[in-house]
């Protein structure tokens, strides 16, 4: 079977109390009680049998509403990168699935009639991927509970997810989507690409999902959450020379005891263990599309020797970065 890819783009919408900034935001994602646009876009729908993906980066005053899009022809992949929300089903008040930052799951609402309640946060960020349900199902393990149990609801046509505890976005599915967002191929390069991202992304999730230890950020306040966050972005902001434990603590509001077990919480790694799997993800990329050389993408991504980011390379994939180049 051929799957598409569709990537509708409208404008963006912006209001007294909120800036918004949207990339490849679907028309079918209305926002109740906007103007005439998104009552037309709520009539609209993708052709049976493409795949899609909305990224939407927002900053929230108030609590926003959105209607989504639902279809026994569609599952969803969805990542919350920054903020919290909640999706419910028909008139029951109790969510179906709720998210805070740096989770994700997957959802299946078959025809039911979805809400997701989007909390007020300066900094939103999520994206979603659709993937037609036969797409779901020719992937979908054949054993496991958690895999049957969703391959059952899929085919009786109730709504579903992969797990009731969310997974944690690791560094080498923040590589993907990133890779999703800024593709730069057209046409049947870029269908092609975007599948094979989607069953990489399917494959991460399984490969979570299967794992007996699942991190949660239920027993941490939104304020350690957010330090988290911040933490994360120092570290990366400063790849070519990370700072100590006790300075990032101290940078983000904390202490070296929190920062490690709160960090670990939210992401599901160390501190040094994200650190690490973030560089080898950004230096394979490097590798591929750059003229860079193995020395010169070592010291950008903060390796004093050369020789010990090709060992680090060599531990984390198997093979020497010179293979790439070569």
């Amino acid at each position: 079977m051929k799957y598409e890819v569709s990537e509708p783009v409208i404008g963006d919408r912006s209001g007294a109390c909120e800036q918004s900034t949207e990339q490849q935001r679907p028309a079918f994602c209305v926002c109740q009680g906007q103007n005439a646009r998104a009552n037309a876009e709520a009539n609209m729908r993708f052709p049976s049998g493409e795949i899609h993906f909305s990224h939407t980066a927002i900053s929230l005053s108030n609590k926003k509403v959105v209607g989504c899009f639902n279809s026994e022809d569609f599952a969803q992949l969805y990542f919350s990168m920054r903020g919290k929300s909640a999706f419910r089903i028909g008139e029951n008040p109790k969510p179906f699935a709720s998210f805070n930052a740096q989770q994700h799951n997957l959802l299946f609402f078959s025809d039911e009639e979805a809400q997701q309640e989007i909390k007020p946060d300066p900094q939103v960020e999520m994206l979603t991927v659709y993937i037609p349900s036969d797409f779901l199902l020719h992937y979908l393990p054949e054993t496991g509970s958690p895999f049957s149990e969703l391959r059952d609801n899929i085919l009786a046509g109730k709504p579903a997810r992969l797990r009731k505890t969310n997974l944690t976005i690791t560094p080498r599915i923040t590589a993907v989507l990133q890779e999703l967002l800024n593709c730069m191929y057209t046409g049947y390069c870029k269908r092609m690409f975007v599948q094979a991202k989607v069953i990489e992304l399917l494959m991460l999730q399984f490969e979570q999902c299967e794992q007996d230890e699942v991190p949660s950020t239920s027993g941490l306040k939104q304020t350690d959450i957010e330090k988290m966050l911040h933490a994360r972005d120092l570290i990366l902001q400063n790849m070519e020379c990370p700072c100590s434990l006790i300075d990032l603590a101290h940078m983000v509001g904390t202490n070296e005891y929190y920062l490690k077990k709160h960090f670990k919480q939210v992401f599901g790694t160390t501190v040094f263990g994200y650190l690490n799997t973030y560089r080898m993800e950004q230096a394979r990329k490097m590798l591929l599309e750059g003229d860079q050389k193995v020395g010169d993408i070592a010291s950008a991504l903060g390796f004093k020797y050369a020789a010990h980011f090709t060992a680090a390379f060599k531990k984390h994939f198997g093979y020497l970065p010179q293979k790439i180049k070569s």
